[in-house]
């Protein structure tokens, strides 16, 4: 298994290391919370620069990737909304999203055996949520909620923006086969 995928597998342990942390009663469990997420971030930089600069790049790794950034993503999110510090709806919009965006990969696999590699905006999203996570995280009591929602806002944005950028390459593949 190439280190690219390791690294993918290791962010997926790390999303229940988040859990249990995050809602142990340990009195510094949301900075050690934080820090798994940033953790989980750098192991992502670091199997995609990996993949590209080796050559590593494989169908396991285009799906497991971002598999595991997403339930990450999920994890802090949820985690986050269940303990009242970021609304449930931003959740919610987020899950929509990326079951549009698995749904429409699914279908794609299935008539191409392939899907697309993650883009610049998804880059950027994902990027987001971290930064956003983890300094809700760190600042909770200390951040003020405009400033809680402009970071949530923003991160969704990019997230959606991602999709729409996914849809129209996806259309533009299945318009050209056709």
């Amino acid at each position: 298994m190439s280190i690219p995928n390791v690294l993918s597998i290791f962010r997926l342990l790390l999303s229940g290391v988040f859990v249990v942390v995050f809602f142990s009663d340990h009195p510094n469990a949301l900075t050690y919370s934080a820090l798994i997420y940033l953790l989980a971030g750098i192991t992502d930089v670091l199997d995609g620069i990996i993949a590209r600069k080796f050559n590593m790049i494989t169908k396991l790794g285009k799906i497991l990737d971002p598999a595991a950034d997403k339930i990450m993503t999920f994890c802090v999110f949820i985690c986050i909304a269940i303990k009242g510090i970021i609304p449930a709806w931003a959740v919610i919009i987020l899950f929509c999203k990326e079951l549009v965006l698995s749904v429409g990969g699914l279908t794609m696999y299935k008539k191409i055996n392939n899907v697309f590699s993650s883009n610049l905006l998804g880059k950027a999203a994902t990027v987001s949520f971290v930064v956003s996570g983890i300094s809700i995280m760190l600042f909770n009591d200390n951040l003020p909620e405009y400033l809680k929602y402009t970071l949530i806002t923003i991160s969704l944005v990019l997230t959606i923006s991602s999709l729409g950028s996914y849809m129209y390459k996806l259309i533009k593949l299945w318009g050209s086969k056709e």
